[in-house]
């Protein structure tokens, strides 16, 4: 028999453990916060989660949480309620729709697509056996989207975080976008959902793209959060690459969108700006990468978000504010783009996936690559032959040895001492291993932060600690066999020493990690 835990602060505790059915009617028994006199007409939205060991929990509020935290549960199944509450469309119109949530579970991977109807309590909704997820089976809810349908959906976003195992409070999604993990056998414990009221004064986006074979393809546009679908220009899964593009800016503040491509054997091309072609036309050269910035009063306001979708590698994450957004060097095309305005200090979205990655090929260099590590500068420069090609950041040891080496066993993952773990590891001699900076367990969400913040500096126990995206490289493109110099000088070498990037204490991932 369940327990109920009351989540929301501003709830007094549930009452004793009843009977199954009495637990059933508590849900519809505990008061909501009361509505203040100017959300009188805002949509109500609660939820509840069903949970190991605890049953049915307590019904939340929009924004509050529910399930629990610290205790190593999984949740189960989840149950949504939206009452409309008399609320309008910007129109005058009455709001109508649903919530559709679509759940991932232990064993059996993405289930149906579940509606939670306006109007339908969330009693109702568990007497009838409508929810996402299961019960009595005792399987982890992993992953779900949720998505709302109707007038509603032009009126208003649905925001969800989740907390999950071993991770903790992951970034908010909205509107479809995949909340927790997919493939790592991690459990969701706790969930927060929340609707937010679209502007729609706000300034529009309005952009368009050149692909291959089909010219200029309709006009697409984005306005505040919005993210959905109808919002990507181009195509996926059809191999066409973009080969130009057109970004305008529709906005009663004054400013400008900027943004220029790297093409094809052209490199990066001048910066234009609202409406102004970047690219080629019928000369079948491919956009591989992208910057867009807002420029003027507006950007004050507001931050420009965008991503692409890649040859070989599909949705990359999201850049902002003129950062680079693709790849450039492995020559892969960008395939689709998409383009949101986001509010200033607003943090919805994820941005633990890297949004643009140099692809290195080295294939017309001869020779066999060496490593040389400068153990005093704690940088890597790597060699083709005699041409130096590649330099990383590394943090190595007082018990780091010196002279040459040959590399042997290779692991995904590796326990480096008590609880500690390294990813893509490359024995060097001994116990002496290139590796990522540790991680608290096998999980690429778990990073010892602070150790990936003394990169650059000796910190290690002998091994040689690399960012992620470098101790991939060698563990893919170094095999067993390979000659390892460590040597002391006070040159870090001919390309010289790269540094990693500083990140927050509740930053538990590589910013460079490509498999996030």
């Amino acid at each position: 028999m369940g327990k109920y835990i009351n989540k929301n602060k501003h709830y007094k505790k549930a009452c004793a453990l009843v009977g199954a059915l009495m637990l059933l009617i508590t849900l519809i028994q505990i008061p909501f916060l009361p509505v203040k006199a100017d959300e009188a007409s805002e949509p109500i939205l609660t939820y509840t989660s069903h949970v190991q060991s605890l049953g049915w929990l307590n019904k939340s509020s929009s924004g509050y949480e529910n399930g629990t935290t610290g205790q190593s549960k999984r949740m189960e199944a989840l149950v949504i309620s939206l009452e409309l509450n008399g609320a309008k469309a910007y129109d005058g119109a009455d709001l109508y729709g649903s919530i559709i949530c679509t759940p991932h579970v232990q064993g059996t991977g993405w289930m149906e697509p579940v509606e939670f109807t306006t109007g339908q309590s969330i009693f109702d909704a568990v007497s009838s056996g409508i929810y996402a997820g299961t019960t009595g089976q005792s399987k982890r809810l992993e992953a779900f989207t949720l998505k709302l349908t109707g007038n509603i959906a032009n009126e208003y976003d649905i925001l969800y975080r989740v907390h999950v195992q071993g991770i903790g409070w992951m970034g908010w999604k909205l509107n479809g976008d995949t909340a927790g993990t997919v493939g790592k056998s991690l459990r969701i414990e706790a969930v927060q959902i929340k609707l937010r009221k679209k502007n729609h004064n706000s300034p529009k986006l309005v952009y368009q793209v050149y692909a291959q074979g089909n010219g200029w393809m309709n006009e697409v546009s984005s306005s505040e959060y919005d993210i959905s679908s109808s919002t990507i220009a181009g195509t996926q899964g059809e191999s066409k690459r973009l080969e130009a593009v057109k970004i305008s800016l529709n906005s009663d503040i004054p400013g400008n969108v900027e943004y220029n491509t790297h093409c094809q054997s052209y490199g990066w091309l001048n910066t234009v700006s609202n409406g102004q072609i970047s690219g080629t036309q019928n000369e079948g050269k491919q956009l591989e990468a992208i910057q867009i910035k807002l420029t003027g009063e507006i950007s004050n306001y507001y931050d420009i978000y965008y991503r692409a979708h890649v040859q070989g590698i599909g949705w990359m994450g999201w850049a902002k504010n003129g950062e680079n957004a693709g790849t450039s060097g492995g020559g892969r095309r960008m395939e689709a783009i998409q383009l949101v305005l986001v509010p200033k200090g607003d943090d919805t979205l994820d941005r633990s996936i890297l949004p643009y990655r140099v692809i290195e090929d080295f294939s017309h260099i001869p020779g066999d690559f060496v490593i040389k590590v400068n153990k005093q500068c704690n940088t890597i420069t790597v060699y083709k032959g005699d041409t130096p090609c590649k330099a990383m950041v590394c943090s190595t040891g007082a018990g780091t040895p010196l002279g040459t080496f040959n590399t042997s066993d290779k692991y995904r993952w590796r326990n480096l001492f008590f609880n500690s773990w390294g990813q893509y590891c490359t024995r060097i001699t001994g116990h002496i291993l290139f590796h990522s900076v540790p991680y608290y367990s096998q999980n690429n969400r778990d990073l010892e932060t602070e150790e990936f913040n003394k990169l650059g500096t000796e910190a290690s126990a002998g091994c040689i600690r690399l960012q992620f995206i470098d101790a991939k490289w060698i563990y893919d493109n170094c095999p067993s066999g390979t000659t390892v110099i460590i040597y002391n000088d006070s040159n870090p070498g001919p390309l010289g020493k790269p540094t990693a990037p500083k990140i927050p204490a509740n930053q538990t991932w590589d910013p460079t990690d490509t498999e996030l």
